[in-house]
Parts: structure tokens; C-alpha cells; sequence
């Protein structure tokens, strides 16, 4: 049987051309890869924090507007209380006025019915005595005595 075999000579050509292969590569590595990969983290750090940012920003956003609804809210509920009670009191002041002129004038109406039932009974009265003198002078005048 034949083995075939492949035999390799290790000498130092092998270590140099090792060696000029790695050492360009250890040198791009520095100059070029390094810096590249460093500009991509910090490239990637900066998008991350400006996107931290505006998450926080617009958490800080959102707080404010609810503050700001809340507020919104409370002040439209004071604005309508006090109206109500703007109202109200406008309602008791138009209400007590109300009141008020409608005691003059049933007062006025009162003298002013008084004062027609006085001249009434004033004019009856005086009916009453010209009916009885008229009365006495047709009866003197039919009867023929002198009054």
C-alpha cells in the first residue's frame, strides 16, 4: 500500500508571509477600522440619545397637556359657578325690584280704588240729596204749597 502524503516544509517563509499579511492588517486595522467602527458608535450613541430625547420630550409633552386639560378644566367649571352664580344673584336682585313695584303700584291701585269708591259714595250721596230735594219741589209744585 501506498500513502500517498503530503508533506509541508515549515520554514520561515511561511512565518514572514504570516507576518506581512497580519502586520498591514494590524496597521489598517489602527489607521482605517478603528476610527470607522468608533465615527459608527458614536454615530449610533448620537441617534440613540437624540431618540431618548424626543421620547423624552414628548412624554414631557404629554404631561404638560394633560396639566394643561386638567387646568382647562377646572377653570371652565369655576367660569360656570361663578356664572350660576352671577345669575342667581341677578335673578333674587330682579326678583326683590319686582317685588318691590308691584307693592307701590298695589299700593297706588289700592288708594286709587279707595278714592273712586270715596267720590262713588260722595256722588251717590249727593244724588240722594238732589233726588230728595227735587222730590219735595215736584211734590210742592203738584200739591201746590210752597216749599
Amino acid at each position: 500500500m501506498y500513502r500517498a502524503g503530503v508533506t509541508l516544509d515549515l520554514d520561515i517563509t511561511y512565518i514572514v508571509v504570516l507576518a506581512l499579511f497580519l502586520l498591514p492588517l494590524l496597521i489598517v486595522n489602527g489607521i482605517v477600522l478603528r476610527p470607522f467602527m468608533a465615527l459608527f458608535e458614536a454615530r449610533y450613541e448620537k441617534l440613540e440619545g437624540a431618540l431618548e430625547r424626543a421620547e423624552e420630550m414628548l412624554e414631557d409633552a404629554e404631561r404638560r397637556a394633560r396639566v394643561f386639560e386638567e387646568r382647562i378644566r377646572g377653570a371652565a367649571k369655576q367660569g360656570m359657578e361663578k356664572r350660576s352664580s352671577i345669575r342667581a344673584e341677578a335673578m333674587n336682585t330682579m326678583n326683590g325690584r319686582l317685588d318691590e313695584a308691584r307693592h307701590r303700584l298695589q299700593t297706588k291701585l289700592d288708594a286709587a280704588l279707595q278714592s273712586i269708591a270715596d267720590e262713588q259714595q260722595r256722588g251717590l250721596n249727593e244724588l240722594n240729596a238732589s233726588a230728595d230735594h227735587m222730590a219735595d219741589k215736584a211734590a210742592s209744585k203738584l200739591l201746590g204749597r210752597a216749599a
